[in-house]
């Protein structure tokens, strides 16, 4: 009988464990599977390779913008927050002009939302932004200037902060 009870109450506690609700670090914003982070502190504020690199140590990536909605939902966050600048995404065309990457994957964006008569390569720009003068449509920007940046990481369990 001690035996079923405590294995009851185990069969509970693992359900109540697996049904909270997922989260995003503090600071972070929640949207859908990701969590966001936007990176505009002056101090903060990286060339596309640091910015990256500093994506990457929080286990994390510069934002990979894969859908109408999540462009939506980043433009509108971003305009709504009065920010202004150039913010840094995950993608470029390094590897081979003009052949545009998702970082992360290697992997062609099957969308986009380019500023008009962009990428246009002025001055060696091969890497993706959204720049605040053109209400954050994508840009192509050279890679070594200092930019805001948006990180992206998937949303934790709470499993995942606990333990």
């Amino acid at each position: 009988m001690v035996a079923s009870i405590t294995a009851i109450n185990l069969l509970f506690a693992v359900s109540l464990v697996t049904a909270l609700p997922s989260s995003c670090p503090r600071g972070w914003i929640h949207r859908g599977t990701s969590c966001y982070l936007f990176v505009n502190d002056a101090v903060d504020r990286e060339d596309w390779m640091v910015a990256m690199s500093y994506c990457n140590s929080l286990h994390a990536k510069l934002v990979e913008i894969e859908t109408v909605t999540e462009d939506e939902f980043l433009r509108l966050y971003l305009l709504d927050h009065k920010m202004t600048g150039n913010y840094w995404i995950g993608m470029s065309d390094i590897q081979a002009e003009g052949v545009w990457v998702w970082t992360s994957s290697q992997n062609t964006p099957t969308y986009s939302n380019w500023n008009p008569g962009q990428p246009d390569n002025s001055g060696k720009e091969d890497c993706g932004s959204l720049p605040s003068w053109c209400g954050f449509h994508w840009n192509d920007y050279p890679c070594n200037m200092i930019n805001n940046f948006i990180c992206e990481k998937e949303v934790m369990s709470q499993e995942e902060i606990v333990g």
